[in-house]
């Protein structure tokens, strides 16, 4: 029987820090810092610190310590002293290969000839190759060490990351300028280029979308307990992976084989209150000769963050801050309005008393000129509450043949529930009323109301139901490595908006229409909406009337691939082997919608069920050209290595795209690698941005302070193109021999981003009326004196798309918004990332350092071809110029220390200038691993984030929120306790 074996030369690529180690000669001295532990952990570190592959069956180094090695050594010295005392030893089989043996099993020396399983490298698809752009690993020891609970939170605090989009900490609070996270998930935002141009895979390989258009993967439905790394490539990539790979590339690497068990508890919350979590999760597996099978359970429960228990949330009125209040005119008490037929706009004209029932009210009660408002923030949840259920199970099995069979499933449901803004709306009150007053002699009143007294806030509940996985096949025939796998997955998006006000039966409730017989309610009997009191007495069958609308709506995003991929040695240069890598890809992607809507009408409006589906095919190929290696090396040309790759990629409907890149590895010496990378990347439109039916509808906008009434128009384009982004990378990592256990790297990166797939109006949908650069899709119109208009304005509210046709008249109308899918934009983002990490034994123990900051130079923005470039450097709801960690660990025996310095820079608001300051929080982390006895296998920790509890910096932001939350959050000083134990 043919064993499968593990290259750790290739496992130690995706293991290490940012870049790949250079390959080099068994006799090159080099310096090693690999600490005791467990052998197999040991055996990658010394592949990534030799560039040695080593060949081995996995269950071989299971069970078995390494004493660890340190200090400059020859890479055969090293093997020898990190095998001491484990059982093992070891052949070289060529002068960069070794395969380790245990001599107690004579079976080992007479096994056939190692098949490596192939480990997907990201950023290349040939084995044993290191990518030329910059790639940062994470490893579940990554996860831990940094406090968090979860691969998506870690990815969260990326400095590369932002989490302005796709991110559930910025899904309501108005941040989030796409408004496409609908189940509150979390994606991945590299480059704070969208979260629709980061590109995640599973294994190397797609998953399903999520989203109101299906267009961003959500890393929060992957359960931690079964992930063994996470690969962030940060270059456009579409040249190897198609589309979306702008930003960078996210791959997600599942345990494949596992002996024994883990289970583990997590158990924490906030010192403030809220967010309370419990992460519960067992994995375990067993490896057998020819093949091996794990499985993974994972629970988590977070509890809901309200608003009202942080300052900068609990009020909308932001002046005891040092801001401004941005409290809403729909208020309870209400504001009766006038319409300026001139501007076009509703201004608030009486105050509704406040104190009273709203019985017996005269004209000479209301107050002229002056304007009640409310706390729109009362009630809402800053984070919802979340349940999550995932599981995993993946198995290898050898075949005859020298091939390979490995398959996975994975599923998770995850429900949420999120108190959201109360209704408000514009109440049309007639002598019909008995409550009616004529304030001014009206002969009826149009009043701005909030429901939050009479209602309380909205209610969503949805569920996002995830659920993929994948079937390959892989071995070698005359001497190419094939590989062939099908995948697919399916996302289930789902949410039910209800305690939302019904606008027909709230007008028969107000009198406004005659009482329908077909309903229940009777507004002479149950009583009629007074809309004048604070509060009124309201029935709880008149609440239950008005309150029964609701929305319903399922998204559901499908894919299913067949990939075909090969690859092989041609033929031997000087330098190293040339090799090449081809292949073919094939898929289908499919976005399905359906909904029900109650807020208005006699009875539910059941949306026509869409279905949008195309088909994707592409080939790629790639080349690696060795210059230069350790058989024909120089002083001063250690390594030189060029990398050529190309993609075409023909999308149904859309059109073929191309996208080449080419790469450079230079070492002149063996302790510093030099690299760059140039390419181009592409994203496709969604099916959603091409297909989405045309809808409009109402809404208030303020323009030059005054309340204009306008009509936004929404839908899909089918004339959309590609967007397309060219991007260049240059760095450096230095492992210096003469500094034991230091690591630098350095990085420069530029994107530029163009026909960039948008809705610009919605981006700053607030100030539409008031920012020059979305005029080319504004009409302003006045119906009143214009016939032309007019005819216009009807026209939009006759059509079958509009949602809300009958609240107001044509003539009240005063602009129309197109805010449908246009290629629109371009965006320029030009920085820099530095990393640095440090181990060294000290007298009391070891101490480890590192340090990642991202710094940005350059984020410029041109919403159209005709409008001037924006530099949103600094500006709040957009990418930090500064993100870094600082981290430092201490460790003796079984105890360690932990912290964490962490920096968000600030900037400046562009409305008034004020200046927004640095954001500094520090980590804690207390850890102790039992070793012996009856806790052998024991981890019990204590982390602490946020530890001095700070604040975000004060943001005077529109929505009434006061801080940034696209680059901060107001969770505070999160408290958790883990526990570890390994069976």
């Amino acid at each position: 029987m043919r064993q499968a074996f593990t290259s750790t030369a290739l496992a130690a690529l995706m293991l290490g820090a940012a870049t790949p180690v250079l390959a080099q000669s068994a006799e090159a001295v080099r310096s090693y810092d690999i600490p005791a532990g467990p052998l197999d952990r040991a055996l990658p570190a010394f592949a990534q610190q030799s560039g040695l592959q080593l060949l081995y069956p996995t269950a071989l180094a299971a069970d078995r310590w390494s004493a660890g090695v340190s200090g400059a050594h020859t890479a055969e010295t090293a093997l020898g002293l990190l095998l001491r005392d484990t059982g093992l030893t070891y052949r070289q089989s060529r002068p960069t290969v070794f395969v380790l043996i245990d001599p107690a099993a004579r079976a080992q020396e007479d096994a056939a000839t190692p098949v490596l399983d192939e480990v997907v490298v990201t950023g290349t698809y040939l084995r044993g190759a290191d990518s030329p752009s910059p790639v940062t690993v994470l490893t579940q020891a990554d996860v831990d060490r940094r406090g968090r609970g979860t691969l998506a939170e870690t990815l969260a605090a990326l400095p590369q990351n932002f989490t302005g989009a796709a991110y559930e900490g910025s899904a309501g609070t108005g941040a989030d300028r796409t408004n496409r996270n609908t189940a509150y998930a979390t994606g991945v935002n590299l480059r704070g280029l969208g979260a629709d141009a980061t590109l995640v895979l599973v294994n190397g390989r797609r998953i399903a979308g999520t989203g109101g258009a299906g267009d961003f993967a959500d890393v929060s439905n992957l359960p931690s307990s079964a992930i063994a790394r996470t690969d962030v490539l940060l270059d456009g990539a579409s040249a190897l992976y198609g589309a979306d790979a702008v930003g960078g590339v996210v791959n997600i690497i599942l345990k494949s084989r596992f002996e024994g068990a883990e289970s583990r508890l997590r158990i924490g919350g906030t010192s403030d209150g809220g967010a309370e979590e419990v992460l519960a999760s067992h994995a375990g597996g067993l490896n057998w000769s020819s093949g091996s099978l794990v499985a993974a359970y994972e629970y988590q429960d977070r509890g809901e963050l309200r608003a009202v228990d942080r300052r900068p949330t609990a009020s909308a009125d932001l002046r005891p801050l040092g801001g401004t209040d941005h409290r809403a005119f729909y208020a309870a008490p209400g504001n009766i309005m006038v319409f300026d037929p001139v501007s076009g706009a509703f201004e608030p004209a009486f105050a509704v008393p406040a104190d009273q029932n709203g019985v017996g009210l005269t004209p000479d009660d209301f107050r002229p000129g002056e304007v009640n408002l409310t706390n729109q923030m009362e009630g809402l949840w800053s984070l919802p509450h979340q349940r999550r259920h995932s599981l995993f199970v993946a198995g290898r099995q050898a075949l005859p043949g020298g091939f390979s069979l490995d398959g996975d499933l994975r599923y998770t449901d995850r429900t949420y529930r999120q108190d959201s803004v109360a209704d408000i709306g514009i109440l049309f009150v007639t002598p019909d009323n008995p409550f009616f007053v004529p304030v001014a002699g009206e002969p009826y009143q149009e009043i701005a109301y909030s429901f939050i007294r009479d209602l309380g806030p909205g209610r969503d509940e949805g569920l996002s139901r995830s659920f993929g996985g994948a079937l390959g096949i892989e071995g070698e025939r005359a001497g190419w490595n094939l590989a062939a796998y099908v995948s697919g997955g399916r996302e289930t998006t789902g949410l039910m908006a209800s305690n939302r006000v019904q606008t027909t039966r709230l007008d028969e409730a107000l009198g406004a229409v005659p009482n329908d017989p077909a309903t229940a309610f009777d507004p002479a009997i149950d009583g009629y909406f007074n809309p004048y009191g604070d509060p009124a007495d309201h029935g709880a069958a008149l609440l239950d009337f008005i309150g029964s609308g609701y929305l319903k709506s399922e998204n559901i995003s499908t894919v299913a691939a067949i990939n075909l991929k090969a690859d092989r040695t041609l033929f031997s240069l000087p330098g190293g082997d040339l090799r090449l890598a081809a292949g073919l890809d094939y898929r289908t992607e499919r976005f399905e919608t359906s909904g029900e809507n109650f807020i208005s009408g006699a009875t539910p409006r059941v949306a026509a069920a869409t279905r949008f589906e195309r088909d994707v095919s592409a080939a790629f190929v790639e080349l690696r050209v060795p210059v230069a290696g350790p058989d024909n090396a120089r002083p001063g040309l250690e390594r030189l290595e060029i990398s050529l790759a190309g993609r075409i990629e023909d999308h149904e409907g859309v059109g073929q795209t191309r996208n080449p890149k080419i790469g450079l590895i230079y070492s002149p010496t063996s302790d510093l690698l030099l690299r760059a990378s140039y390419g181009t990347s592409f994203r496709a439109p969604a099916l959603r941005e091409l297909n989405s039916a045309y809808r409009l509808g109402p809404v208030f906008l303020d323009r030059a302070g005054a309340n204009v009434i306008s009509i936004v128009q929404y839908g899909g384009n089918r004339d959309l193109r590609p967007e397309t982004a060219t991007s260049w990378t240059a760095g450096f990592v230095w492992t210096p021999a003469a500094a034991d256990g230091l690591r630098l790297e350095a990085g420069w990166f530029r994107t530029r981003f163009e026909d960039r797939i948008a809705t610009p109006v919605a981006e700053n949908l607030i100030e539409a009326l008031n920012d020059p650069n979305l005029a080319p899709f504004i009409r302003y119109v006045s119906p009143g004196s214009n016939a032309e208009d007019l005819a216009y304005v009807q026209s939009l509210l006759d059509h079958p798309g509009n949602y809300n046709p009958n609240v107001f008249p044509a003539t009240a109308y005063g602009a129309v918004i197109d805010n449908r899918y246009v290629n629109a934009s371009a965006v320029e983002v030009e920085g820099i990332d530095l990393a640095a990490r440090q181990r060294f034994t000290f007298v009391f123990g070891e101490i480890a350092l590192d340090a990642a900051v991202t710094r940005l130079i350059t984020n410029e923005r041109t919403i159209t071809p005709a409008s001037p470039t924006e530099d949103l450097l600094g500006r709040p709801n957009f990418p930090a110029r500064w993100r870094g960690r600082f981290g430092a660990q201490w460790t003796r025996g079984p105890v360690t220390l932990g912290g964490a310095v962490n920096h968000v820079s600030g900037g400046r608001d562009p409305v008034g200038g004020r200046a927004l300051d640095d954001w500094i929080t520090l980590d804690g982390q207390v850890r102790y691993d039992f070793d012996a006895g009856w806790g052998q296998g024991l981890s019990l920790t204590l982390n602490v984030l946020n530890l001095a509890n700070e604040e975000p910096p004060f943001y005077d932001a529109p929505a009434g929120i006061g801080y940034d939350a696209a680059n901060t959050n107001v969770l505070g000083r999160q408290i958790s306790f883990q526990l570890v134990k390994r069976w």
